[in-house]
């Protein structure tokens, strides 16, 4: 017998020996064809003369040419199409055989259908088992069935090795619970038969502010619920903090000592520190607020110098003499406010005034107004120096008779208080104003 298929429709066609080289029709969709010459596979000798005539033999079907037609042709297009669909065919087949071979010692389950996939890849297999069972699969469903029991076989795999990966780690832990029992009960029987001994190392180590090795050596016995062990671990605890607070004072000592007198900002910042080690200590609770005083001083004479109210100097020339003017000058912190005609606000201002002919004087001035302070009489000042009691002094006008100021006489004794105190409060008479007081804030003077 011979075994083909139709060139157009690809069902399996048998006929007899005979009939090789004949021209026919396909029983299945009537297209014309030639029967092609047998394989050795197709003989069958035995069961030859007894098989009943093919479609081949139908003359109501098959027209059979006088002379044998020749082969029929096909299109080179075609032939190149067959042999990639085979070829590829081939591949895939080959790679899901294995694919199928790693996976069968692993899980035969997911291996079933990943050899059904390989047969259907296969062509010859495939081929052999249409034309043996008398079915047919068209290529694109062969295709398809291989991809998807491609994909179950691959999920039957991946749960099969999520159940090993599960039972393995549910061993693995198991394994490592009763480990862990039976070396908790080792450690207890140590530590029972060996306390006084770990006592007294535990204590040399501490002493010798080991601390880590110490850390280490209770560790083993961490969690068994011995109160002995527990109190060493407090006590290594506290040790540590001990040191690490001793450590940073140290340090922080250190800095101190680094820092310039009048580094205020500095000294805060370093006492804040102490004082966190050390909450309530008396001693850098004075220093922080004296520190903390000299930058809100700082910082308010900064304000004060911007309004030209601290201390400002200024050189000059005599022109007799050809020797130096020094003047220190500062306005003061409040304001005097007059009726007509010196209405508006103004500063007064206090100067120390070093003449090479005039000698040294204490000046007192206003912007607007008159002192009452005349050329024959003269007048007096009362002064206050930071927080003491008033005291006199006597003044005078100046020889131009101008009455916006007035020379304080005693000026070494008036600067000598002036140097121990950051204010000083001066009140004067005003001509229709009565006494005024005018403060000045002096802190910061350098002058000699």
């Amino acid at each position: 017998m011979i075994n083909f298929k139709c060139d157009e429709c690809s069902k399996p066609i048998q006929v007899s020996i005979e009939m090789a080289g004949k021209q026919g029709k396909c029983p299945h969709c009537q297209s014309l064809l030639i029967v092609p010459a047998p394989m050795v596979f197709d003989i069958d000798e035995t069961d030859a003369p007894d098989v009943k005539q093919s479609w081949a033999e139908d003359p109501a079907r098959v027209d059979l040419p006088v002379q044998p037609a020749g082969p029929k042709s096909v299109p080179l297009a075609d032939k190149a199409k067959s042999f990639i669909g085979t070829f590829l065919y081939w591949i895939f087949g080959l790679l899901f055989a294995l694919w199928t071979l790693g996976v069968i010692f692993e899980d035969p389950l997911a291996a079933i259908p990943l050899m059904v996939a390989t047969v259907l890849l296969l062509p010859p297999l495939c081929d052999m088992l249409m034309a043996k069972f008398q079915f047919d699969l068209q290529p694109p469903v062969r295709a398809i069935s291989a991809v998807v029991l491609g994909v179950a076989g691959m999920l039957l795999f991946s749960n099969h090795m999520s159940d090993e990966i599960t039972v393995q780690n549910t061993a693995a832990e198991s394994a490592a619970a009763q480990k862990k029992v039976e070396q908790k009960k080792a450690n207890t029987d140590y530590l029972v038969a060996n306390k006084p001994a770990i006592i007294a190392q535990f204590q040399q180590l501490l002493d010798a502010k080991k601390i880590s090795e110490a850390k280490n050596l209770l560790q083993k016995y961490n969690g068994l619920g011995d109160s002995d062990v527990d109190a060493m671990f407090a006590k290594v605890d506290a040790k540590a903090k001990d040191i690490a607070r001793d450590e940073q004072t140290a340090s922080l000592k250190a800095k101190l000592a680094q820092l310039g007198k009048d580094d205020y900002a500095g000294q805060e910042t370093t006492y804040k520190a102490l004082l966190a080690l050390y909450p309530g200590n008396k001693e850098y609770t004075d220093k922080l607020a004296a520190a903390s005083h000299e930058i809100k001083k700082a910082s308010e004479f900064q304000q004060r110098r911007i309004a030209g109210e601290a201390w400002e100097y200024e050189t000059m020339q005599d022109s007799m003499s050809q020797k130096p003017v020094t003047t220190a000058f500062i306005k003061s912190t409040n304001r005097l406010s007059f009726d007509f005609p010196y209405r508006g606000a103004q500063q007064a201002m206090l100067q120390l005034r070093k003449h090479p002919r005039w000698g040294q004087d204490v000046i007192l001035q206003i912007q607007k107004g008159q002192f009452l302070c005349n050329s024959y009489d003269g007048c007096d000042v009362s002064v206050r120096f930071g927080n003491g009691k008033p005291k006199r002094f006597s003044a005078g006008e100046p020889s131009d008779n101008d009455s916006t100021y007035i020379f304080i006489r005693g000026y070494n004794s008036f600067v000598s208080e002036l140097r121990k105190v950051d204010k000083v409060y001066i009140e004067a008479q005003f001509y229709q104003e009565g006494a005024q007081t005018i403060e000045f804030a002096v802190d910061g003077l350098d002058w000699k």
